[in-house]
């Protein structure tokens, strides 16, 4: 399974194949979409639907659904995760089209008191193999080390590559859809998308959304 840790292994002199980290807003500037995840020893019971806040609130232990639907803007539908149906926000997209965003990660809170594991799942309309498959990422695990706290790359969790059997033969051939590298809210056969956020103890995690642009889409000739 695909994986990213949030844990950095620092050896003088050697280059290792693991994920890239940096300080928090380091290196980072410009226009970007704030996300709070916020732990909470004791379910929300107030209605969070304001679509101007920044805050999901999520059970300090236990796994709940975040979920992510295409529209024009980020809006926090429903921000209270520790209720029956999860909670939902709502992301940019730009169906056929190369927006994307750069997404960071990262743990806050007291050191070494817990992480989170998220799974992403979604469904897509017609494609060819699983969703685990399209996308680049599908799980990753975020905590707080000691020292400063240290962000994480997880662009890829929001990106897919793979093929929209459009013409329904089971094989990617002509006529097909096939996108690369896309920010997966802009595929338009996108039926569900969502994370399984699996908390132990973090208090917070923050995500931060920088607009790029990426992927294409091309008909199978």
């Amino acid at each position: 399974m695909k994986r990213l840790t949030l844990t950095l292994a620092v050896i003088a002199g050697l280059m290792l194949a693991v994920p890239t980290f940096a300080q928090v807003g380091q290196g980072l500037s410009g226009p970007h979409y704030n996300l709070n995840i916020i732990g909470v020893s004791h379910p929300k019971t107030t209605a969070m639907d304001l679509t101007d806040r920044h805050t999901l609130f999520v059970p300090l232990s236990g796994s709940v659904k975040i979920s992510y639907v295409a529209g024009t803007e980020f809006q926090v539908l429903d921000g209270n995760c520790t209720d029956a149906d999860g909670c939902t926000i709502e992301v940019p997209s730009d169906p056929l089209g190369d927006l994307c965003y750069d997404v960071y990660a990262t743990g806050l809170g007291r050191p070494n008191a817990g992480q989170v594991i998220v799974n992403a799942s979604c469904t897509i309309d017609g494609l060819i193999g699983s969703c685990a498959d399209a996308l680049l990422l599908d799980t990753f695990t975020v905590d707080r080390p000691k020292g400063k706290p240290r962000r994480q790359d997880i662009s890829d969790v929001f990106r897919a590559t793979g093929c929209i059997d459009v013409n329904a033969t089971g094989f990617c051939d002509s006529g097909d859809l096939q996108f690369n590298n896309v920010w997966i809210f802009n595929i338009p056969q996108l039926l569900d998308y969502f994370w399984d956020y699996n908390n132990t103890g973090l208090k917070l995690m923050q995500v931060r959304f920088y607009q790029t642009t990426c992927g294409s889409f091309t008909t199978v000739p």
